[in-house]
């Protein structure tokens, strides 16, 4: 079989009627890369987003506590929600158009129940809403907002998920150039001592009960800090997450096969390849419109989390949290996650 390997394609206005034809389409979500919270799985998500409480980790200590067990942290439903399409396996819902980049723009969550370990989930998905926008990455730029549910292995709603993603063209994106002059920064040890010493700052609330009339309005909870991004940290990220396009071998010729225009070619020796390297692959990354290599959405929206629940401690929840991810985070960036009592 003949790979088609002229990859970029344009949003027609024949893929944007199909697409809009399946807003409101509820389909289950098959083949997640996890399906239940196990002390391995709940594990590879912590580490991957640099999380060591031990209410995640460490069967002893969350035995002593409310729960009695181990704990996933709320983000974890974020390596529930997709897996990969292969061998006729869909994980269900809409995923982009054919040859067109996918950049995650928002990421909001409002969590009904806690997942302990054990748990069995499934969720089902649906595209909402369709809308074109002006951008001064790409000539054309649709944005798609999905709703997610997710239940328990007692079929109790446990969360929902609102994503959007704005689809660019690869090849127009590349004509506009707009991060061209763009440089990463070159970190002094001085500066990585200091960000080191911050990062050795890390607050975590434990068993300590935090109660309502000790909580002041201005109050900055106590921030986290990420990075330097690098391809390491995106790698973990993957192991605890996973991914639509993480296939090996026959598995990947299978799926390149049965969907040519997901295959980006590597530029250099014209092996297939996946469109997700742009977060660890820099001239990729520049090819699509952005600046560098960068972080997923969902990856910052869980080291958002990780503040939150530094900050609530063992016998607090997260509710709610609504992210814009309004700028690239890119190799070599740190990150401050930071936040303060509104009311």
């Amino acid at each position: 079989m003949t790979i088609d390997m002229n990859v970029d394609s344009t949003i027609t206005e024949e893929a944007l009627a199909r697409a809009q034809a399946r807003i409101g389409e509820v389909t289950q979500i098959t083949g997640a890369f996890n399906s239940e919270a196990t002390l391995d799985t709940i594990r590879h998500f912590a580490e991957g987003i640099g999380d060591d409480n031990p209410l995640w980790l460490e069967p002893d200590y969350a035995a002593k506590t409310k729960h009695g067990t181990i704990m996933a942290p709320p983000s974890f439903l974020l390596s529930c929600n997709q897996g990969p399409i292969w061998r006729g396996r869909k994980s269900g819902g809409f995923r982009g158009f054919t040859g067109v980049h996918r950049f995650w723009a928002g990421d909001a969550w409002e969590y009904l129940k806690p997942i302990k370990r054990g748990d069995a989930i499934r969720g089902e998905t649906y595209v909402a809403e369709m809308k074109e926008h002006k951008s001064s990455i790409a000539r054309r730029t649709i944005e798609d907002i999905t709703i997610q549910k997710f239940f328990n292995q007692n079929d109790e709603l446990i969360a929902t998920h609102r994503m959007s993603f704005i689809n660019t063209e690869r090849a127009t994106a590349r004509g506009e150039g707009k991060y061209r002059d763009f440089k990463e920064h070159v970190w002094t040890q001085k500066e990585l001592d200091s960000l080191w010493a911050d990062i050795d700052k890390e607050v975590r609330r434990g068993a300590e009960t935090l109660y309502w009339e000790d909580v002041e309005v201005g109050e900055e909870i106590p921030h986290v800090v990420k990075g330097p991004l690098s391809q390491c940290e995106i790698v973990a990220f993957h192991a605890g997450w996973g991914g639509l396009f993480l296939l090996a071998s026959e598995i990947a010729q299978k799926f390149v096969q049965a969907h040519p225009k997901a295959n980006v070619p590597d530029r250099i020796t014209m092996a297939p390849d996946s469109p997700m390297r742009a977060h660890w692959d820099r001239e990729f990354a520049r090819e699509v419109g952005a600046p560098s290599a960068y972080d997923f959405g969902g990856q910052r929206i869980a080291w958002m989390i990780h503040g939150l629940t530094n900050w609530c401690g063992d016998n607090g929840a997260v509710r709610a949290i609504d992210g814009k991810f309004v700028r690239f985070n890119v190799q070599g960036d740190a990150t401050w996650c930071r936040a303060k009592i509104t009311g």
